[in-house]
């Protein structure tokens, strides 16, 4: 099977126009829309290869992210679990898979609050630490290794555009007005 590339997109369009129903395909730039559609492929794949590199490099994207909430920001206490799904907009069931695991390998460990005996605070572990403080630096020579082949003022506008485009997109699917296709039985 192909990825849509540029003549699959002309072929697309070719054959809308020899259909002759014109009314429903609005007139649109090919070239922005392949534009378009590599993005979306680009977006597809970078969270697959995202995990990937975070299994080589012994976590998973969402054991990274619980590691690194507590590497930053755990003052002693531990941070609540409640805290970090608000954080990365998770469930707690889902957290608490990522912590059983994380617990599993001795990295992390569930402590009451003091304050709150209801609560449960997550806390590194000392291999946590310690498995952390080794991880950081080559994870910061693998970021540098991505993003030096942009100059200061790429990255930058790389930065931007990715945040204009995530925003439109969030517009748009939030948009009431969002044009959708009848669906087989003509259901919307």
């Amino acid at each position: 099977m192909k990825i849509i590339n540029r003549e699959l997109m002309e072929r697309i369009h070719r054959r809308e126009q020899l259909r002759g129903d014109q009314s429903e395909m609005p007139k649109i730039d090919l070239e922005m829309a392949f534009r378009f559609i590599q993005a979306i492929h680009h977006f597809h794949r970078v969270p697959i290869l995202m995990e990937q590199y975070f299994q080589k490099m012994g976590l998973s994207k969402a054991r990274f992210l619980v590691m690194i909430q507590l590497f930053v920001q755990d003052e002693g206490e531990g941070i609540g679990i409640s805290e970090i799904c608000r954080a990365y907009g998770v469930s707690s069931a889902t957290l608490t898979g990522v912590a059983d695991t994380l617990e599993k390998e001795g990295l992390i460990r569930r402590q009451h609050s003091e304050q709150d005996r209801r609560k449960v605070n997550l806390q590194l572990t000392d291999e946590g630490w310690s498995f952390m403080r080794r991880f950081m630096p080559a994870h910061f020579s693998n970021v540098r290794k991505v993003m030096e082949q942009y100059s200061p003022e790429e990255q930058q506008m790389l930065a931007t555009l990715l945040d204009k485009l995530s925003a439109k997109l969030t517009e748009l699917v939030e948009d009431e007005a969002l044009t959708v296709p009848e669906k087989p039985g003509g259901k919307k």
